[in-house]
């Protein structure tokens, strides 16, 4: 009795370390299962980001096409004549200027050894050992500097042929901004037709349709991306294809227009010379700028800001009263008050003062009226 009682005992304890050894096993291969399952998900969703991340193109939204922009062709004249763009329209505007006048100068050796010349509007023929202009009256016409490497064919629409040898650039453009783009430096290529274009660097391609819808083909990321136009975009990434919500492709872009050939520059004048009444810039004697001086110097400011003059010089001259010595030093000091102006208007052009007293007299010094002329500052632009 008392040994089955003790039996009893015993199998009721192995019973009970059975039951929990098989509840604890059951609650660790449960726990297991249940971090593999949280692991898996966890390595789905970093995929399915890097995924996505991979299916972007950069700067844009899940499954929208980047617009395909079309280049203008660079300005020559600023190419040309970097220390002295002062145009025709300039011109016509310091003209404008009460008590200033402008006129075409050829200078040598810091000496004017002509001028008045007549200003032409630009068209005709030019050449030298390194440009060729030829120019029509509607600006068009060809041109072929051999220093930068440039030539240029456009008629009145715009359309024509531009060349850069040396950066590898080219267009070739309709009046109506059709035409192909190349930049062979950096693998570029973009045509745009009458409906559709396409962009093209190394193995990226772009097509716009011009309907909303058109491709992206990245060859090296295997990412094909077609927009449908109507909302929806089908992304092929390394074999496989999902479908998004996207923006339909923005309109196609035409070329600008060429622009027209630079105006012939004038044979003989290779400066511009502005002349400053001194009676209305200073009162006798006097070198500070007169109150009503200011507005005219003002509007000059403002016209060799626009034109971007980079470097000018400005001359003093006076009359033969008093005496040479006297006359040099109020020459300087009247060029250098014109300058100091100038600054204060914010020109930031580098000038360069020079004063002349009574040695360059334009007129005699017998008459009052002579006196008047000479009494002057002058300032000379270098246009070539």
């Amino acid at each position: 009795m008392k040994k089955d009682f003790l039996m009893s005992i015993i199998v009721a304890a192995l019973v009970v370390f059975g039951v929990k050894t098989y509840y604890d096993k059951k609650t660790n291969n449960n726990t297991q299962v249940a971090v593999e399952k949280e692991s898996k998900v966890s390595n789905e969703t970093s995929n399915q980001v890097s995924d996505e991340n991979e299916m972007l193109v950069p700067g844009y939204a899940l499954g929208e096409i980047p617009p395909i922009a079309a280049p203008e062709m660079p300005d020559l004249s600023v190419k040309e004549n970097p220390n002295a763009k002062i145009t025709l329209d300039m011109t016509q505007k310091i003209s404008a200027v009460p008590g200033i006048n402008v006129t075409p100068v050829k200078v040598e050796n810091g000496n004017i050894v002509g001028g008045d010349y007549s200003i032409q509007d630009g068209d005709g023929e030019y050449s030298d050992e390194n440009l060729t202009i030829k120019r029509n009256k509607d600006g068009s016409g060809q041109y072929t500097n051999k220093v930068t490497g440039v030539t240029l064919q456009v008629n009145a629409q715009g359309e024509g042929q531009y060349l850069d040898e040396k950066n590898k650039i080219s267009f070739q453009i309709g009046a109506d901004g059709t035409g192909i783009y190349k930049d062979e430096n950096n693998d570029t290529t973009i045509t745009i037709g009458k409906n559709n274009s396409t962009y093209t660097q190394g193995n990226i391609t772009i097509e716009n349709n011009g309907d909303g819808s058109g491709t992206y083909n990245d060859k090296d990321k295997d990412l094909l991306i077609k927009n449908d136009g109507k909302g929806k975009a089908i992304i092929t990434l390394k074999g496989k294809t999902t479908e998004v919500e996207a923006k339909p492709l923005e309109k196609n872009e035409k070329f600008p227009r060429l622009k027209m050939v630079p105006p012939v520059p004038s044979v003989e004048a290779n400066s511009l010379l502005i002349t400053l009444d001194s009676g209305i810039l200073f009162d006798v004697d006097k070198y500070d700028v007169r109150p009503e001086a200011k507005r005219a110097l003002a509007s000059l400011a403002t016209v060799l800001k626009e034109a971007d003059v980079k470097a000018f010089e400005v001359d003093g001259h006076t009359d033969s009263d008093a005496s040479d010595e006297y006359n040099q030093v109020l020459s300087e000091k009247r060029a250098n008050a014109v300058k100091d102006f100038l600054t204060s208007q914010g020109i930031v052009a580098e000038i360069t003062i020079k004063g002349y007293g009574e040695s360059r007299p334009i007129a005699s010094n017998d008459t009052p009226e002579g006196k008047q002329k000479n009494r002057r500052v002058e300032i000379i632009i270098p246009t070539i």
